[in-house]
């Protein structure tokens, strides 16, 4: 932990120093990642956006249309990236391969962990410290803390597993955010205990564990495909009760504040629990 703090230390200072001898001018970013897009329009620090993925669902999107395109997210151009000549690209575990190139040019990096609430709320401080937009960004932080408080004090008291993909069985683990989420609205995720972010779950451990929800998302859209596929799931409590749930998980796996969002309706769609 206090390395992680003294590695984050040292690079919004030297991020920050950098910027300010170029001269803190606008347009000096491409940002990749979906997440710091959003933050940097929470906290009022735009300008600094030169570029951006072509992706529909970043938010505000009637403001990300109009931005440059630099490719996809999972495909970035380097050749689009360089023309455009950044002081600063925001990479994710996507575009992370584009690191040495763009620093063999003299283009600084930097890549921010999106795994757990607590990423976010880091993030917030690190992207309001790089633009000087450090009073925004607390009001941004206290805003999703408070609202963090809230949803925690209700909690909903349920077994999960929430299922990655169907063949191989995999589902989310510890340390990755879908499970940082559940835990946050009070459900017990019954492979959080089990090695690994996205660990294979056996017929026999979800037989034992017998959850009372199954949420599903990303590699798997259909209910019917995760159950024909698993002939044990028709055993489970979930599956007898029809508590099974698909989620779109590009917002809830996306670590920006407007998560809180996808978590209240999580909590009112799925749990039946509204926050105040």
């Amino acid at each position: 932990m206090l390395k992680t703090q003294m590695w984050r230390f040292y690079f919004v200072l030297f991020t920050m120093l950098y910027l300010s001898v170029l001269g803190q001018s606008k347009n000096t970013m491409i940002v990749l990642d979906p997440a710091s897009i959003e933050i940097l329009y929470m906290i009022g620090a735009e300008d600094e956006i030169l570029a951006i993925p072509d992706m529909k669902t970043i938010e505000p999107k009637e403001k990300t249309k109009k931005l440059q395109k630099v490719g996809t997210f999972t495909n970035p151009s380097i050749e689009k990236i360089l023309s455009l000549k950044p002081k600063i690209v925001i990479l994710t575990s996507y575009s992370i391969g584009l690191k040495d190139q763009l620093e063999r040019q003299k283009i600084k990096t930097m890549q921010l962990p999106v795994n757990s609430l607590k990423d976010i709320q880091n993030n917030i401080i690190t992207l309001g410290d790089i633009t000087n937009k450090q009073e925004n960004a607390k009001k941004l932080l206290d805003d999703f803390n408070d609202k963090l408080v809230q949803i925690k004090a209700m909690p909903v008291n349920k077994r999960a597993v929430f299922i990655y993909s169907a063949t191989p069985l995999m589902v989310f683990g510890a340390n990755t955010l879908p499970s940082d989420v559940l835990d946050a609205i009070g459900v017990d995720n019954i492979a959080k205990d089990i090695v690994g972010q996205r660990p294979i779950l056996s017929p026999e451990f979800l037989l034992k564990e017998n959850p009372e929800v199954i949420l599903y998302g990303l590699r798997i859209t259909d209910k019917n495909e995760l159950i024909n596929a698993n002939p044990a799931f028709k055993h489970l409590n979930a599956v007898k009760n029809d508590n099974v749930y698909f989620l779109e998980l590009h917002s809830l796996l996306r670590g920006s504040p407007n998560i809180i969002n996808e978590i209240l309706r999580i909590k009112k769609d799925i749990f039946g629990q509204k926050t105040p």
